[in-house]
């Protein structure tokens, strides 16, 4: 696995597509590896309640590194575009909807408040459908094609060499994650950030019609 990461990433070099120091700092040094083991910690958040949270460590593995950079390189302009739909913290909730209420005089007697929770976050879907979901959210929000010095296409390209090869160790066994990537890296929140935002974009288009608090 290993070394078919670091042909990919030889060939993006050769068609330029990665500078040498990019791609020097991203090729993976097979001694330097650890194979990434599952765990289960409990979940304690809900009362009476404790479920097992898996958990796969990841700091060591053969995709941190292609996972560092992309989300280096992602996720100031992900937070960005997200900043309109996304509340900071309980602070922040409570000013927008005292705003919306208060200042816009939007609040109807019809609203409804619901909070919504995605049990499956990190493997929300297929690699490929989270390839294309990340390009056409690059394409909609970038002036051009590029994010700094990458292009979109050069994105896709180290995002399916870390989605396709992220693997863990669980009871003698290597298994491959067949959607979505492991929780402890911080790649892993962005593209589901990004995800859920496409995703949302019917419902928050529909809400902003009716002039609902969201």
């Amino acid at each position: 696995m290993v070394e078919s990461m670091n042909l990919l990433l030889k060939s993006l070099k050769n068609h330029e597509s990665l500078n040498v120091d990019i791609y020097t700092g991203l090729l993976v040094d097979a001694s330097k590896v650890k194979l990434p083991c599952l765990h289960f910690l409990p979940d304690v958040s809900k009362e009476n309640e404790i479920s097992l949270v898996p958990y796969i460590t990841s700091q060591h593995s053969a995709t941190w590194r292609i996972s560092k950079y992309l989300n280096e390189l992602l996720r100031p302009f992900v937070d960005k575009i997200l900043s309109t739909t996304t509340f900071r913290d309980e602070p922040d909730f409570t000013y927008q909807l005292y705003d919306h209420i208060f200042t816009k005089h939007k609040l109807q007697s019809t609203t409804l408040f619901c909070a919504i929770k995605i049990t499956n976050y990190y493997t929300l879907d297929t690699h490929k459908n989270m390839i294309d979901t990340v390009g056409y959210f690059l394409e909609d929000n970038l002036v051009t094609n590029k994010l700094e010095q990458a292009t979109i296409q050069n994105i896709k390209n180290l995002l399916h060499i870390f989605l396709y090869d992220n693997v863990f160790y669980y009871k003698d066994q290597i298994y491959t994650l067949a959607k979505g990537c492991p929780n402890t890296m911080p790649l892993s929140d962005t593209l589901s950030n990004v995800y859920v935002f496409v995703w949302q974009k019917q419902i928050l288009k529909q809400l902003q019609l009716n002039n609902e608090f969201f």
